[in-house]
């Protein structure tokens, strides 16, 4: 009984500290460079995907090549 309640208190733990990790979030670009660039890139892609011309595969492409150089890569994953 003993164990799990050891390795349950663990991952609360870790659970709990992870999302202070996150360096990319767009929630805190007011104080960190990082998610301010991936903010950028957020708003530069969702401007060219709502344009009605716009080569998709070319705007996700650039999205993605955005990410990678904010150090970002996470952001574009699902893209």
């Amino acid at each position: 009984m003993n164990k799990y309640a050891i390795v349950t208190a663990a991952a609360l733990v870790v659970g709990m500290i992870s999302p202070a990790f996150a360096d990319c979030d767009v929630r805190n670009a007011d104080e960190d460079k990082q998610a301010k660039c991936a903010q950028k890139c957020d708003d530069e892609f969702i401007s060219r995907k709502m344009n009605y011309g716009a080569n998709q595969a070319e705007v996700a492409a650039n999205k993605k090549a955005c990410d990678e150089k904010c150090g970002c890569p996470q952001n574009s994953k699902g893209l």
